[in-house]
């Protein structure tokens, strides 16, 4: 075998040999580079796990005075800092906001007075009547506060009334005022507007008078 030949071998042999170390390199680099992003990823996952607070119910709160009521499926909230009360004149119809007197209207949920009577027209308005006297009569000028749900489509205000350790929608039914009215899902009062509802029609007030039943 001429020199020629085996230098042109040792050649070839040596430039296989680059080859290959090559891409032994890059591949090395591939899964290094693979690595070094999924340890990011992970890296980034665990820091936003981290950042997140604990998952807790939601709960949306206004604190106010009880006004008046104007019918039996509302009450009249006064909100008495004028800069909270503005951020609700952005939000809230012409319906549900009192300007001159610094109120907000909030739809009582779970329960309704009007929905709950069928004995005639005469009667029926009065006992809507009574409804709101008696909640205006119990609970006038006291400090409330509201867990309610902002419907952007009625731009209106729909919640739980709290003043102290009495929950108002629980007290319409208590008092036979209204049938407990279960929506979509059971609220956290569930238990409580069941036994309330439990509590009218044993004692038979309101509604459960047995005359009108």
């Amino acid at each position: 075998m001429s020199f020629a030949k085996i230098l042109l071998l040792t050649i070839y042999f040596f430039i296989g040999s680059l080859i290959i170390q090559v891409e032994e390199l890059k591949a090395q680099g591939g899964l290094l580079e693979t690595e070094t992003i999924r340890q990011k990823l992970f890296s980034r996952m665990d820091d936003r796990k981290k950042s997140k607070p604990l998952r807790t119910v939601s709960e949306n709160i206004l604190i106010g005075v009880f006004s008046r009521v104007t019918d039996s499926e509302s009450v009249w909230i006064r909100i008495e800092s004028r800069s909270e009360f503005r951020k609700w004149t952005f939000k809230l119809s012409k319906q549900n906001l009192n300007l001159p007197r610094q109120e907000v209207r909030v739809w009582l949920k779970y329960v309704s007075p009007k929905l709950s009577i069928s004995h005639g027209k005469e009667y029926n308005e009065w006992f809507r009547k009574k409804a709101a006297f008696e909640l205006q009569k119990i609970f006038y000028n006291r400090q409330v506060r509201i867990n309610y749900d902002f419907s952007e489509k009625l731009y209106r205000l729909d919640g739980m009334v709290w003043t102290g350790d009495t929950n108002i929608n629980v007290w319409l039914v208590r008092n036979g005022w209204s049938f407990y009215l279960l929506e979509t899902e059971p609220p956290p009062e569930h238990e409580d507007l069941l036994a309330a509802e439990n509590e009218a029609k044993q004692r038979q007030v309101g509604l459960w008078k047995a005359d009108l039943q």
